[in-house]
């Protein structure tokens, strides 16, 4: 039997104290794991909190970043996230700071353009967070519906 075969035909019909039961098991499992594997994980955790947390986190958004294959030939962050803090504190936004940090590498990544000015790469990820008719915490949803 499979982890997920137990989950699906137990985990449904289980109350919150079976739950936080197997929680402690798991948790119990990762810290054994981590002994031998330590980057295996660390990266299972960071896509445990991509899956459950509503928003970035600085490690969830850093790893989000340094994946991106930019359009203009390199790979990762355009801005730093202390860069995307200020400009987020300049134009006085309010939005997530891991978020926008995301959300503004990715407008880069994706729309790059030579000769095409950082306002408008802000102006461009302020638009796709600030959608008026996109669902709450747009930019982990995103995310998520890309990299599922």
């Amino acid at each position: 039997m499979t982890f997920y075969k137990m989950i699906d035909e137990y985990g449904r019909n289980g109350d919150t104290e079976t739950m936080e039961h197997l929680t402690h098991k798991v948790d119990h499992f990762v810290e054994e794991v981590k002994n031998k594997h330590p980057d295996m994980v660390e990266r299972f955790l960071l896509e445990v909190d991509l899956l459950l947390n509503p928003h970035f986190t600085t490690d969830t958004a850093k790893y989000a970043v340094h994946k991106m294959k930019n359009k203009d030939g390199s790979t990762g962050e355009h801005w730093s996230k202390e860069t995307t803090d200020r400009v987020l504190e300049s134009k006085d936004y309010d939005f997530n700071p891991c978020d926008w940090y995301v959300a503004l590498n990715m407008i880069y990544s994706d729309y790059y353009k030579s000769g095409r000015s950082d306002e408008t790469y802000i102006e461009l990820a302020y638009d796709f967070l600030s959608d008026m008719d996109a669902p709450k915490d747009k930019m982990k949803k995103y995310y998520r519906a890309m990299h599922s």
